[in-house]
C-alpha cells in the first residue's frame, strides 16, 4: 500500500515538473531529456507512468505543428551581449500576439535622433492632403543637414517631402512639413497623437530629431512603427524603396532618392529608418518578414555606435535561437 501511495506522488511530481518545463521554458530539449531519463528508469513505474510519459511525447512532437506556441527558444544558444545602449525585435502579426524576441533595457528612455520622423510621418499621413504643394522656406534651409538637396523657394509635394524625409532623412523636409500647420501645432500634433497610441514613454520636441529633448523608448517605437506599418500602406512603400525619382513641378529631375537604410533588402529587411546625432549616436529601425508567413519582425536599436552592426547581430541570434 505503501509502495503503490509512493509510485503515486512521483508519477504526479514527474509529470508535474515535466508540463512547467514545457510552459514556462518552452524548451524541447529539457522535455525531451525529463522524458528519456523516465523512459530509461520505467522499471520503477507501472503501466500509468508510461501511459502518461507516451502522452506527453505526443503532445511534444506536436507542438512545433502549432501556430501558437510558434517561434520556440532554443535555449542552448546563449543570450546576445549588445553595446548599444537599448534593443528590442518583437514578432507581430495575426497568426499570435506579439511576442518579444529580444530585449535590452526596453523601457529606457532616451533621444531618438531621426527616428522622430516616424511620428512626423504619422502626422502627416493622418492629417495633410498629399498633393498639397509646399515651399521651402528661410526656416527650412536653416535645419542641419543638407540630406535631400533641398534649395530655397523650391516647391515640392508633401508626398515627395515624406518620401525626402523618411528616405534621405532630411531634417529641412521634415521642417518643411510642419510648416504646414505652423511648426509649434505641428509639435502638439505630434504628442497629442503620443497620448492616442498609449506611448507612456514618449515625447516631442521636434519634427526632424535634432533636439535632444524629443525622446522615447525601442518599446513604444515598435508601437508607433507597428502602427504606421499595419495602417498606412504608403509608409511601407516608401521605406521600401533603395531608390526614388524626385521630380520637380515642370517635370524635370531634381535627383534620385537613396534610401539611407544600407540593410534593406537583407535577411528579409522590408523597410526601416535611420537616425544619428551626436547624443543620441546611433539609431535604427528595421521590419523583416518573419519565418511565420504572414508576420514580421520589429527590431529597434537605440545609443550604438556601429547601428548596422548591432542590428546585424540582433537579427543573426534571433534566427539562432528561435525555431519557427
Amino acid at each position: 500500500m505503501i509502495y503503490q501511495k509512493i509510485g503515486k506522488y512521483i508519477l504526479a511530481s514527474v509529470v508535474f515538473i515535466a508540463l512547467l518545463g514545457m510552459v514556462f521554458f518552452g524548451m524541447q530539449w529539457f522535455s525531451q531529456s525529463v522524458l528519456d531519463m523516465l523512459i530509461r528508469h520505467d522499471g520503477f513505474f507501472q503501466g500509468s507512468l508510461q501511459t502518461s510519459v507516451d502522452g506527453a511525447t505526443a503532445y511534444i512532437q506536436q507542438a512545433p505543428d502549432n501556430p501558437k506556441m510558434l517561434p520556440y527558444r532554443n535555449w542552448q544558444v546563449e543570450e546576445l551581449s549588445l553595446e548599444a545602449k537599448s534593443a528590442i525585435s518583437v514578432e507581430i502579426g495575426s497568426n499570435n500576439p506579439n511576442k518579444v524576441l529580444f530585449k535590452k533595457n526596453e523601457q529606457q528612455v532616451l533621444p531618438i535622433a531621426s527616428l522622430t520622423k516616424l511620428m512626423t510621418a504619422l502626422v502627416v499621413l493622418e492629417r495633410y492632403d498629399l498633393d498639397q504643394k509646399v515651399a521651402i522656406s528661410f526656416e527650412a534651409m536653416a535645419q542641419e543637414g543638407e540630406q535631400g538637396g533641398l534649395e530655397l523657394g523650391q516647391i515640392f509635394s508633401v508626398k515627395d517631402l515624406l518620401h525626402i524625409s523618411l528616405m534621405e532623412s532630411s531634417n529641412r523636409a521634415a521642417y518643411a512639413l510642419s510648416e504646414v500647420v505652423g511648426n509649434a501645432k505641428f509639435i502638439d500634433l505630434m504628442n497629442e497623437d503620443v497620448q492616442k497610441l498609449g506611448l507612456t514613454n514618449t515625447h516631442f520636441e521636434d519634427a526632424t530629431g535634432l533636439d535632444s529633448a524629443s525622446y522615447s523608448t525601442v518599446k513604444d517605437i515598435v508601437r508607433l512603427s507597428e502602427y504606421l506599418f499595419e495602417k498606412y500602406p504608403l509608409f511601407t512603400e516608401i521605406i521600401s524603396l533603395k531608390e526614388y525619382p524626385l521630380y520637380m513641378p515642370d517635370g524635370t529631375l531634381h535627383h534620385v532618392l537613396i534610401n539611407t537604410n544600407k540593410l534593406l533588402g537583407y535577411n528579409g529587411i522590408i523597410g526601416g529608418k535611420t537616425g544619428f546625432t551626436d547624443s543620441a549616436k546611433g539609431c535604427f529601425l528595421v521590419i523583416q518578414n518573419s519565418r511565420q508567413q504572414g508576420n514580421h519582425i520589429i527590431t529597434v536599436v537605440l545609443g550604438a555606435q556601429d547601428r548596422f552592426l548591432e542590428m546585424q547581430k540582433i537579427m543573426y541570434w534571433v534566427d539562432s535561437a528561435y525555431q519557427w
